[in-house]
């Protein structure tokens, strides 16, 4: 039995009053559900969205996280009027016996009677990160250089400013700080924040320009996009990618190997091999030493390189194929999922596939199991993925152009300049991954939601 049930609550709307209801999830157990976790550390659990004034929030209901694995359990109880001292401890005893009821006995165990009680959802937060490792310190560290990030925005327009702000802080201008700005340019062009995203673009552009480390990342960047450069048209050939490695910069040598294994990973085989052993012979034989011995010590990486992306990848499907098979013998393969959601990826899906296509023809019963697996899983997706991507979804699955034009006059609410921005990242991606139909029928959708708006 699942304690991670989500309850209903009366929630009042703290902007126009209006009382709603809401789904709140009051108890997160990791063993059972790792993806709560997830959401509620990115604020994704347990918000309120106003029906009357579009008011978001998260909601102050009384929350429990319990983490098997680290024998942790926290008990959020927030600060309110309307709960004293002895409801306070029958939530808590509530919480936490639903929590051992869902437990087998052998794995109820002394920490599950004492839980550690927080009152705000901040610091139960802190609490949670600081058990996986990241310490307030490391936090502070990176909400320091968040607010510089911010600084940046504001000035962004004010090229002396900017180069000022920029001067005075390059000491803090790390890695780390370009992947968060790269991750906030991103999120703010998915949200369709286009003003947003031309400033961080911008202060990206003078940090690359102005700071030793920007200098690094744009000379890994170009080295990278030169060897890049038309790798995924169809005619690249062994000849082409090799030309690309060998003419690589040697001080960005390691990071353009890994990358192009990776993608190219088809064409490193026997014949990729003769082509390279034929380089070193020549210059062996024209007395070029170092270069024969450079490309000695490629072809030792290469081989390395691909001798782990292939043992990565076998580990990798044998452990897919036996979640795969618990799936199948499950007799909630839903919750079985709901569990394992972050496994699911490209390399499980690959599995999938080919297990239905296996059986298909001498096992039509088992392929059913499956195609019904693989069902489940949509399902699961779509419940964990945001409102306005669920609405993107209901529509491609709409008859064009009568009823998607139906569903959106009859959702208007639903369609806002971020929907449209997520429309249209969305009809890009579908393009890039050579769904033109799937990408021409949402640019249709998309034309009809503008004129609404």
């Amino acid at each position: 039995m699942s304690a991670n049930a989500p309850q209903i609550v009366t929630v009042t709307c703290p902007a126009c009053q209006t009382r709603y209801q809401a789904s709140a999830q009051s108890i997160i157990d990791v063993g059972q559900d790792p993806r709560l976790k997830t959401m509620l550390l990115q604020g994704r659990l347990n918000v309120g969205i106003c029906p009357n004034c579009g008011t978001a929030g998260m909601l102050s209901v009384p929350l429990a996280y319990h983490d098997p694995e680290k024998e942790l359990l926290l008990v959020l109880i927030p600060q309110g009027p309307r709960m004293n001292e002895d409801e306070r401890q029958r939530t808590i005893g509530r919480m936490s016996n639903a929590i051992m009821d869902s437990l087998p006995a052998q794995e109820r165990k002394g920490y599950l009677l004492r839980p550690r009680l927080f009152l705000s959802l901040d610091s139960l937060i802190e609490a949670i990160l600081e058990a996986d490792g990241i310490t307030p310190e490391m936090l502070e560290a990176q909400q320091e250089k968040l607010r510089l990030i911010a600084s940046m925005i504001e000035v962004a327009d004010d090229a002396l400013q900017l180069a000022a702000l920029v001067g005075q802080n390059e000491a803090k201008i790390d890695y780390e700080f370009f992947a968060l700005l790269a991750l906030q340019l991103q999120a703010a062009e998915q949200r369709g924040e286009e003003e947003l995203a031309d400033k961080l673009s911008g202060v990206r552009g003078v940090l690359l320009e102005r700071t030793e480390t920007g200098r690094e990342v744009a000379e890994q960047q170009q080295a990278l996009g030169t060897a890049l450069v038309g790798l995924d048209e169809e005619e690249l050939t062994r000849e082409d990618l090799l030309r690309r490695i060998l003419a690589t910069d040697p001080e960005h040598e390691e990071r353009v190997l890994n990358v192009l294994i990776s993608l190219a990973r088809p064409l490193i085989d026997y014949q990729f091999f003769q082509l390279l052993t034929a380089r070193i012979d020549r210059a062996e034989e024209e007395a070029a030493t170092e270069r024969a011995e450079r490309l000695k010590t490629i072809r030792a990486r290469i081989l390395e390189i691909t001798q782990e992306l292939d043992a990565q990848v076998r580990i990798e499907t044998q452990v897919r194929a036996r979640l795969l098979s618990e799936m199948l013998q499950s007799q909630e393969p839903k919750n079985t999922i709901r569990a394992h959601i972050d496994e699911i990826d490209d390399v499980f899906m690959s599995v999938l596939a080919a297990s239905i296509a296996q059986n298909e023809q001498e096992h039509p019963e088992v392929a059913e199991r499956l195609l019904g697996v693989r069902n489940l899983i949509v399902e699961v997706l779509e419940e964990s993925a945001p409102p306005e991507l669920r609405f993107i979804s209901r529509l491609l699955e709409a008859d064009y152009p009568d009823e998607t034009r139906r569903m959106l006059a009859d959702n208007q609410a639903m369609v806002t300049p971020q929907v449209l921005g997520m429309m249209e990242a969305l009809v890009g991606d579908l393009e890039t991954r050579g769904e033109a139909e799937a990408g021409e029928k949402l640019s249709g959708i998309l034309a009809q939601a503008q004129l609404m708006v």
